[in-house]
């Protein structure tokens, strides 16, 4: 009986593993647009920062400086909605937002917990989810659930230096890239389109159709 325990353990983590492939590599942001700014809101009012003309035409290497973002978005099927292990969280910590970027798939419920002994009002403008929780104290947390893909951006009435991104996406498989640009991205085998995504950059997109335990290796320039 022991034996045939570990024959069954054995076969299942062999079709687990044949089933899986991986898509990693390097994206590097080497453009800043014209167009970029440090965005703030002042008691509901938009408020563009224009950055400096050195600002703007100095190229960016590090990932410390731009965040990434990489997703698999199956091709021809429906991608699976999985539930978090635990609720992603956005706290408020020190006057900021920690994580500043938090990735998740549509559908989940994300919490805003205060951990400042003062009062924060976290809300948002954005298309995908619009929303205000209103002032609230130390050691309270309030929830929203981000139904629609997109990218939201998330502010403090009361702190304009407060700013996060959250970006809600179509597909469990997602990654945020490294110190240095890299990522790696786990998935089934099958075709996919593949995204990276930075702020004030546009979308890269490449088609990938993965082989069962085949390794892809896809760099991007945004």
């Amino acid at each position: 009986m022991k034996l045939y325990s570990i024959l069954i353990f054995q076969l299942l983590f062999i079709t687990q593993s044949v089933w899986c492939g991986v898509i990693k590599g390097t994206v590097t942001v080497t453009t800043i647009k014209p167009k970029s700014y440090t965005t703030s809101y002042s008691r509901g009012v938009f408020e563009p920062k224009i950055k400096t003309d050195k600002e703007t035409q100095e190229p960016s290497h590090s990932s410390q400086q731009i965040k990434i973002v990489v997703w698999a978005e199956p091709i021809g099927k429906s991608p699976p909605f999985i539930q978090p292990d635990e609720k992603p969280l956005l706290n408020q910590k020190n006057k900021a937002f920690v994580p500043d970027l938090l990735v998740i798939q549509a559908g989940t419920t994300v919490g805003f917990p205060n951990l400042d002994p003062i009062y924060h009002n976290v809300f948002s403008y954005s298309r995908s989810k619009k929303f205000d929780l209103g002032h609230y104290k130390q050691n309270e947390s309030k929830d929203v659930t981000f139904g629609k893909e997109g990218v939201v951006e998330v502010f403090c009435e009361i702190h304009e230096n407060m700013h996060a991104y959250i970006i809600i996406i179509n597909t469990p498989y997602f990654t945020q890239a490294g110190d240095k640009g890299e990522y790696r991205i786990e998935i089934p085998a099958g075709k996919y389109t593949i995204r990276a995504w930075s702020p004030d950059q546009e979308r890269e997109i490449s088609e990938i159709e993965l082989g069962d335990t085949e390794e892809i290796n896809l760099d991007f320039s945004l």
